[in-house]
């Protein structure tokens, strides 16, 4: 990846499918990391040896900004606190996960146990799956947060302001940076050039009675996005995107076009989510059954919005059937 004035991406391998993540050093009197990668020795040998490269240490990193709190974007954290007293900034939603709040995760296990359950995964597959999100956390260490990032705040660092844009979907707590004057874009997993951002379930907060609607909440960022004047994207997997609106149009049309499958497979009748997710993605096991199940229930939340499709709650499962129109 090419050099950017003071914006440095530097590649972290990482232990998951999705490859290499991206973090990013911004440099300056006072520099700055975006993103960490996940707690492995090889990431932070890797991390090591491009601060080097780019004449740094771990000891000179004064901020660290974690754009969401999956374990590929911050589960180095802690250790590069520990080595350089950064400060630590993210959106206020993340803070009991980078926590690792035990009470929370407590309720968050609880709840996707009985998410999948309603979706009709059979047990010995949901035994499976949470034995693979259980073992994610070797890849993360709780990390204290010292600046609670929102929508609209401005942050300077490595001399230039960036202001923090707030991109719920792939996580409730995605944030993107954003410098106008240069139409760059730090936008983390919210835009990816190669692949798409998989809108995660996520439990209602404290107060909330229903779960967010996470397609939806990415829609509705991808389009705002879209609305900014950007000239390149650095991403947080993967190269850069130098047309972001066609890619937030290609985005969109795909999440079209699966939910025109998933109303194709309700045509047969009544199914399942799990159902509808395998006759959709072969051979799923593991954490992929969670990601597989978090992005047909996003689609279906929003054919049942539109009103296409119906939901039928029987014996603590549910099903979801289409809902033909009148004849005229």
């Amino acid at each position: 990846m090419q050099m950017m004035n003071n914006l440095h991406p530097l590649v972290i391998p990482t232990p998951f499918p999705v490859g290499p993540v991206n973090v990013y050093l911004l440099d300056g009197p006072e520099p700055a990391l975006v993103d960490a990668g996940p707690n492995t020795d090889e990431a932070m040998a890797a991390l090591q040896k491009e601060l080097n490269a780019h004449g740094y240490t771990l000891s000179d990193i004064r901020h660290l900004i974690i754009t969401h709190a999956h374990s590929d974007h911050y589960g180095l954290a802690a250790r590069i606190v520990a080595r350089s007293g950064a400060a630590v900034y993210s959106h206020g939603y993340n803070l009991p996960i980078l926590a690792n709040d035990r009470v929370e995760a407590g309720q968050r296990q609880a709840y996707y146990a009985h998410v999948l359950q309603q979706a009709g995964v059979p047990l010995p597959v949901l035994a499976g799956v949470q034995k693979s999100r259980s073992t994610l956390a070797r890849y993360r260490q709780a990390t204290a947060v010292d600046v609670a990032l929102d929508d609209g705040d401005v942050l300077t660092l490595g001399e230039t302001s960036w202001q923090v844009i707030h991109t719920p979907g792939h996580a409730r707590g995605h944030i993107c940076l954003y410098h106008r004057e240069s139409g760059r874009l730090l936008s983390g997993d919210h835009l990816l050039r190669d692949i798409s951002s998989n809108p995660l379930l996520e439990p209602p907060l404290p107060g909330e009675t229903e779960r967010p609607h996470s397609l939806a909440m990415y829609q509705r960022s991808l389009k705002r996005v879209a609305a900014l004047d950007v000239t390149i994207a650095w991403t947080g997997h993967g190269q850069p995107i130098t047309d972001h609106r066609s890619l937030v149009d290609q985005r969109l049309r795909f999440h079209r076009q699966r939910a025109g499958a998933i109303a194709a497979i309700l045509a047969r009748g009544p199914q399942t989510v799990f159902q509808i997710a395998t006759a959709l993605f072969a051979k799923l096991s593991g954490v992929r059954v969670f990601l597989a199940v978090s992005e047909v229930i996003g689609h279906l939340d929003l054919l049942v919005e539109t009103g296409e499709v119906a939901l039928q709650q029987k014996n603590g499962v549910a099903r979801y059937a289409r809902v033909d129109s009148p004849s005229g």
